[in-house]
């Protein structure tokens, strides 16, 4: 019997919502840092430097993830956002596949901020939400096969689940042997940790979610309830004009109390 998740593996994959959102914003935001850069330190003020972060410059625990260090950077980005995103995508849903992106890409921040506090050069790139991606992957389908081109020719195939163990272990092996903090293979790392969490204890998605569903059901039976009371106050008063016309006849309605009754029939046709 084939085992879960058992089935060939595409280069490419769907063309989702976010993933087309996110194929288009790094390429757009490229653009931009090329062109920016010319006259002013784009690079430096959005890129995630740590020593900056630590000034108070915290969006760049957010801005980071948009900009690369050049054109083959985006595009390997940009191609394993497009082989494992959309599938990805497709079984969590845009939603909880754009938490994942960003918790993951913030996450892998977060983790570079810690280990390299006080650094003064700039970690940029996707890479750490794209690793957030692929453990995601991997825990969703663990034995799709994946084919890998060693120097770009040899092929080897590889479960999900040991593509993605093989590329932790390059990133461990890499910061082990780099001199001083390796910020990069930190932010994989830590994309690789956060996008693991996120798929290991997804029920804090679910409480954020109910959370914000209980908050709108209350805010609209707070709403409702202003509605009522308005509308029994409004009725209240009507029916004792009526009751006066009654009683007492058109003509005793005084010009406040006929401008009161028209009023009141405006509004609760509105109600």
């Amino acid at each position: 019997m084939a085992r879960p998740g058992r089935q060939a593996f595409v280069i490419g994959g769907k063309l989702t919502p976010l993933v087309r959102i996110l194929l288009a914003v790094n390429a757009a935001v490229f653009v931009l840092q090329l062109f920016a850069d010319r006259f002013f330190p784009f690079t430096h003020w959005f890129g995630l430097v740590p020593a900056e972060v630590a000034r108070g410059a915290v969006w760049q625990l957010f801005t980071y993830m948009f900009l690369h260090g050049g054109m083959w950077h985006l595009l390997f980005n940009l191609l394993a956002i497009f082989m494992f995103g959309g599938e990805v995508e497709s079984e969590l849903g845009t939603r909880r596949f754009g938490a994942l992106y960003l918790v993951s890409g913030v996450g892998a921040g977060i983790c570079s901020l810690i280990l390299g506090w006080g650094v003064g050069s700039e970690v940029i790139g996707a890479s750490g939400a794209i690793f957030g991606i692929l453990i995601s992957y991997a825990l969703l389908f663990p034995y799709r096969p994946i084919t890998l081109l060693v120097f770009f020719i040899i092929p080897i195939t590889l479960q999900a689940r040991w593509f993605v163990t093989l590329f932790g272990a390059i990133q461990l092996l890499a910061l082990a042997s780099t001199p001083g903090v390796g910020l990069a293979q930190v932010a994989h790392l830590g994309g690789l940790l956060f996008g693991w969490l996120f798929m290991r204890f997804p029920a804090w998605f679910e409480r954020i979610q109910a959370a914000a569903e209980r908050r709108e059901r209350a805010k609209a039976s707070r709403f409702s309830s202003r509605l009522a009371e308005e509308r029994r106050r409004i009725q209240n008063d009507v029916d004792h004009l009526l009751e006066k016309i009654s009683r007492e006849g058109m003509d005793k309605l005084t010009m406040d109390e006929r401008r009161r009754l028209v009023d009141a029939s405006e509004r609760l046709k509105k109600l």
